[in-house]
C-alpha cells in the first residue's frame, strides 16, 4: 500500500465515471459488499459485462450536517480522493456514503481510509 499518493498519472474525472441513475445506485447497494469505517462506508460491486471502467457515486445526506456547505465539503473530499486514486483501482462500481467523521478530516486521512478499503476489497493494484 505504501505512502499516500499525490497523484497517479493523469487524473481527471469524466462523466462516464460517475454513477448517475437510481438503478445504478440500487445495483451497487443491493449486490455490493460493504466496508464500514470512521469516515465513510464503501460499497463495491463488480462491473456489469457492458462496461469495464471504474464508476463511483457519492451519497452525503442531511444526517451528516444540516449545512449544505459542510455536506459539499464532504463530497469534494471524497471526489478528490477518488480522482487521485482511480488509476490504481480495478474497474468496478463503487458507492461512497459519507459519515460525520468526514466533516473534520483532511484529504490525507480520507485517502488513507479509502486506500485501506480498496486493499481490503482486493481492488487495489500494486505499484509497479
Amino acid at each position: 500500500m505504501g505512502n499516500i499518493p499525490v497523484q497517479y498519472g493523469k487524473a481527471t474525472l469524466k462523466k462516464e465515471e460517475k454513477l448517475s441513475f437510481r438503478s445504478e445506485f440500487d445495483y451497487v447497494h443491493n449486490s455490493g459488499k460493504d466496508f464500514p469505517g470512521r469516515l465513510m462506508v464503501l460499497l463495491s460491486a463488480p462491473c456489469p459485462e457492458s462496461s469495464k471502467v471504474l464508476r463511483f457515486g457519492i451519497i452525503c445526506s442531511k444526517k451528516i450536517s444540516r449545512s449544505a456547505v459542510q455536506r459539499n465539503r464532504c463530497r469534494r473530499l471524497l471526489r478528490e480522493s477518488i480522482r487521485l486514486l482511480k488509476a490504481k483501482v480495478k474497474p468496478c462500481h463503487v458507492l461512497l456514503i459519507a459519515r460525520r467523521g468526514l466533516l473534520t478530516s483532511s484529504l490525507q486521512e480520507t485517502q488513507k481510509e479509502m486506500m485501506y478499503f480498496f486493499n481490503k476489497a482486493g481492488m487495489w493494484l500494486e505499484v509497479q
